[in-house]
């Protein structure tokens, strides 16, 4: 426990009194003690004066416990170019961002590629956070690998087979399963599937639960109409062109990205949604909320991962017992887009 120590008497009084006696909290006595972190300079006189009147002063103790932390962590984005398109990433950070701030954390956010460590080697090497959120995972990823090297704590949004990474994710693979079932139920004949880079374990989730929707309702995956590493727009209208030479009656869209690129294409070349085509997404964003017709779709919590991503990397600095798996729920969103 922190503790000041009267160096001519046996009386102590804890980090947590100077708190309770002034009315702020445990964590804004030990930035004031240690001067990092942010505190208004009012408050850190404030606090300063009153250890003072009292004629305590910090121990080596305390005030190595106060200067181990820096009451900041970060959250790994993907670079700024994608998160325009891809809002999944803005919601999750505002609801890592809001259990931060009750818990007196600022997060520092860094956007980067998939393979530059060096803004992670900074942090770390300047002791600038206490711990990093991953928003993305990887088959392959470099960033595990070296926040693993350094023993810094850290929590990854996603999945991985590495029993050593604490991670939160959405049961994409679930819902994606349940939603090719449902599809197929409803009379629904062949269902394509449009993907990006198969590199990201979200990515291989949702497939991999395409592929099982298919063979649970006794049908086999026809690779002739599955298009995966589209990752731009003109890779995305050149597989729904392809598509439409097929007697493919349904497109599963791996992401509302993607999804949103597809609905555009079908309007500009006057393909009716859905009495020519029908289109669903495996995940549901604002994006979808622009169209004419209503986007069957699957609907994850965004801000919800956030916050348990946060509250798990909190828990892990702070020594506290926390999951190391946490698996969130979905919603299967039947809207006009797949009506017969």
């Amino acid at each position: 426990m922190e503790t000041y120590g009267k160096e001519s008497s046996k009386e102590n009084l804890t980090i947590h009194d100077v708190a309770k006696a002034l009315g702020v909290s445990a964590s804004t006595v030990s930035r004031a003690i240690s001067g990092k972190g942010r505190i208004g300079e009012k408050t850190r006189q404030r606090v300063l004066q009153y250890i003072d009147e009292k004629s305590f002063y910090p121990n080596a103790s305390a005030r190595s416990l106060a200067q181990s932390k820096t009451y900041n962590i970060a959250i790994i984005m993907p670079e700024v170019k994608d998160l325009v398109d891809m809002p999944f990433f803005h919601t999750c950070m505002h609801g890592a961002e809001e259990i931060a701030q009750v818990n007196d954390y600022d997060l520092l956010i860094v956007t980067t590629d998939g393979t530059n460590i060096k803004p992670l080697e900074r942090m770390v090497n300047n002791r600038k956070v206490d711990g990093m959120i991953l928003t993305r995972l990887y088959r392959e990823d470099a960033f595990v690998d070296y926040l693993k090297s350094t023993g810094i704590p850290f929590v990854a949004i996603g999945n991985s087979d590495d029993p050593d990474v604490y991670t939160v994710d959405h049961d994409n693979y679930g819902g994606c399963r349940e939603l090719v079932g449902l599809l197929l139920s409803k009379g629904i004949r062949r269902v394509a599937y449009l993907g990006g880079g198969m590199e990201q374990t979200v990515n291989i989730k949702r497939f991999e639960g395409y592929c099982d929707g298919l063979k649970e309702a006794g049908k086999q995956v026809d690779n002739s109409i599955v298009y995966t590493d589209l990752i731009s727009k003109v890779k995305v209208s050149k597989a729904v062109e392809e598509v439409l030479k097929t007697d493919t009656d349904c497109i599963l869209c791996q992401d509302d990205y993607i999804c949103d690129e597809v609905v555009h294409y079908l309007a500009d070349k006057g393909i009716d949604i859905p009495k020519k085509m029908k289109v669903a997404s495996c995940h549901h964003s604002k994006l979808l909320d622009n169209f004419p017709v209503t986007i069957t779709s699957l609907k994850f919590d965004t801000m919800e991962i956030g916050r348990r991503a946060c509250k798990t990397l909190l828990g892990i600095i702070n020594g506290e017992k926390v999951y190391k798996n946490t698996l969130l729920d979905y919603e299967i969103n039947l809207k006009e887009s797949t009506k017969g």
